[in-house]
């Protein structure tokens, strides 16, 4: 059976053998446009109105969108003799199947991909003509016709990079092995686009030398300057310049230029390997595993190509999100194969919040930005941070996170893959950004006590104590490695004493403490109080009293004096935190592990908790970096 076929490398295309498909004109082609490119993977409603209609769409948006795609649907489905649809409906989104559809741009980029593994086991000669395999899928520009200004602004780009980064690529191999003359044409066509790409003019340079028109290639290299000079105020980079030098110098055979700038991680490129070695051992977390699979790779298993996935993995203090992210990016490193990123942003720990600025600043230093070619400004160190992002399979780990303020700027564009960890629910990123949400629960008895025997290995543990020391932990890893510790330092105490010296601590807290801020569990989990107003502080010590009771906007509002519609905006405040459980639909409750913060520890974090994500997002912090 034919497949379809959707070209979007020139003016939009679609064909079932030899028949032309016609997609009515207007949104039902960009609505196209927007699942073709997400090829395989489900596009949410909401993308799809911003694509369509971009930041305002219409009162009946989704009723509009379904009836486009009944449109679509009768001119694809209507090809072919399967009951399916070609357009399938899936969790609050569309999907273009990959099973009946061919897309242009993804053949493009897996061709492109695959030239660069072809190279290194084939040789260069079977790279080249791979490569122009792929660029031969180019029609014209992208998306020509499609009146979508999203996509032109957010896809584009990236298409474009991939096929110049082909080009170049291709280029480089025949100046080395082919005729340079032959190449000529093609880079001036090449630069009349696109004149600031100093990477072609150092090909046409060195192309114009090796061709016996040294004049002439001194001649472009001086228009080259003029042109960076009047346009950007800048010299030419340090390639050009050696190369200039060296034809200065009357070197017959110039070389500098002749290699390309690595492909995706390749040799020669630095790729940044900055995750840490995550918590051992790991227990459990399965589904979990499946979701970050499922919303950060596509059907292959590899990154998302074309469009910008961001996974916020939110959750109280002490449930693992760390843990669990630093896992599942070391177990999925090779699928990221330009590098793997990891910041602390430290929004919930002893320290102030990173600022924006400072962040920015150690992203693009990770990512391989000379510290001294990092811009002053955050807006520009943002700009260039998705520049530097844009074509590139890195997965970038934002642990940590205070607010949606602090992690906006440090996004890529349409084309990347972030994991975010909060103690904090960040709605903002969901609502503006569309971030997708994992909220991490604690452990359930049973993988609960898998990890405290993993973490007592040899020490005799009865069912009956297990049991208790798992209820005492509340599920979360950390009260069970900082327990562990305590049962490992007394090998010779029964687990069974240990269990009633505990019951009868008089401070609960004080059996997890090891003698440092991050192995105190009440000294961790009052960090998650730094953001709250003073009203909610109060009404989460009030109700910490209590804790695992259930309770109403109307119990708090008793408590604390207030407008029963204030003390419901107070739960919800607590609730973005993770400080209260909401269950039912007014129903709140503090989980019992989560004691009230002691007065004098409140007191001693008042300074630092005023204005934390005013100060974060303005970039006043200071930080490393």
């Amino acid at each position: 059976m034919h497949r379809i076929v959707v070209r979007l490398l020139g003016a939009l295309d679609v064909t079932y053998g030899a028949e032309r498909l016609t997609v009515p004109a207007g949104r039902p082609r960009a609505l196209l446009a927007a699942l073709a490119l997400r090829h395989g993977a489900v596009v949410p409603v909401e993308e799809i109105m911003e694509r369509l209609w971009g930041d305002d769409p219409p009162a009946a948006a989704r009723t509009t969108i379904r009836g486009h795609v009944k449109r679509l649907r009768r001119v694809l489905d209507g090809s072919h003799d399967d009951a399916r649809s070609v357009i399938e409906g899936e969790r609050g989104g569309y999907r273009l199947s990959v099973e009946r559809v061919s897309v242009d741009s993804t053949e493009f980029r897996d061709r492109a991909r695959g030239a660069t593994a072809l190279g290194a086991a084939a040789g260069p000669d079977a790279e080249a003509a791979a490569l122009d395999g792929a660029l031969a899928l180019w029609r014209g520009p992208a998306l020509a016709g499609i009146d979508a200004p999203s996509l032109h602004q957010d896809i584009v780009p990236s298409l474009e990079e991939l096929r110049l980064r082909a080009v170049h690529r291709r280029i480089a191999i025949g100046l080395d092995r082919e005729d340079p003359a032959d190449h000529i044409p093609q880079l001036r066509e090449t630069l009349a686009a696109d004149p600031l790409q100093e990477r072609f003019w150092a090909q046409l340079i060195l192309a114009l030398h090796r061709s016996g028109r040294p004049a002439e290639a001194l001649r472009e290299y001086e228009r080259c300057r003029r042109l960076l000079g009047e346009r950007l105020g800048v010299d030419p980079g340090l390639e050009l310049r050696e190369l200039h030098q060296r034809m200065l110098a009357g070197d017959a055979a110039p070389v500098a230029a002749a290699r390309p700038a690595a492909p995706s991680g390749g040799p020669g490129r630095y790729v940044p390997r900055q995750l840490p070695a995550g918590d051992a051992p790991f227990v459990g977390r399965a589904d979990e595993l499946a979701t970050l699979d499922r919303e950060l790779l596509d059907g292959n298993g590899l990154p998302a190509d074309g469009t910008r996935r961001v996974l916020l993995l939110d959750g109280p203090a002490g449930v693992g999100k760390t843990a669990l992210a630093v896992h599942w990016a070391n177990s999925r490193q090779e699928r990221f194969p330009d590098g793997q990123v990891y910041l602390d942003l430290d929004g919930f720990s002893g320290r102030p919040p990173m600022s924006v600025a400072d962040a920015l600043h150690a992203l693009l230093v990770g990512l391989g930005t000379a510290r001294d070619e990092v811009p002053a400004d955050p807006h520009e160190r943002s700009a260039l941070l998705r520049s530097t992002l844009a074509g590139r399979r890195v997965l970038l780990v934002l642990d940590n996170a205070l607010c949606p303020e602090q992690v906006r700027p440090l996004l890529p564009g349409r084309t990347g893959t972030t994991l975010v960890t909060s103690r904090n629910q960040l709605r903002g990123l969901v609502v503006r950004n569309g971030a997708r949400r994992l909220t991490l629960p604690p452990l359930d008895p049973e993988q609960a006590a898998v990890l405290l025997r993993a973490l007592l290995p040899g020490h005799r543990t009865g069912p009956d104590s297990l049991r208790e020391l798992v209820a005492l932990c509340g599920g979360l890893p950390l009260a069970l490695r900082i327990l562990a510790e305590r049962v490992a330092q007394r090998p010779g105490v029964p687990l069974a004493r240990l269990v009633d010296e505990i019951r009868g601590e008089c401070d609960p807290l004080s059996v997890f403490r090891l003698g440092e801020d991050i192995t105190d569990l009440g000294v961790v989990m009052s960090w998650s109080l730094r953001g709250l107003t003073d009203a909610a502080a109060a009404l989460h010590k009030a109700l910490a009293r209590g804790a695992g009771l259930p309770v109403c906007p109307a119990d708090a509002a008793a408590v604390l004096g207030v407008p029963e519609r204030t003390a419901d905006l107070l739960l919800d405040e607590l609730a973005q935190l993770h400080l209260v459980e909401r269950y039912g639909s007014d129903r709140y409750r503090v989980p019992s592990v989560f004691p009230a913060c002691p007065d004098e520890r409140r007191q001693a974090m008042t300074a630092d908790r005023a204005q934390p994500r005013a100060r974060a997002s303005a970039g006043a912090v200071p930080g490393r970096g």
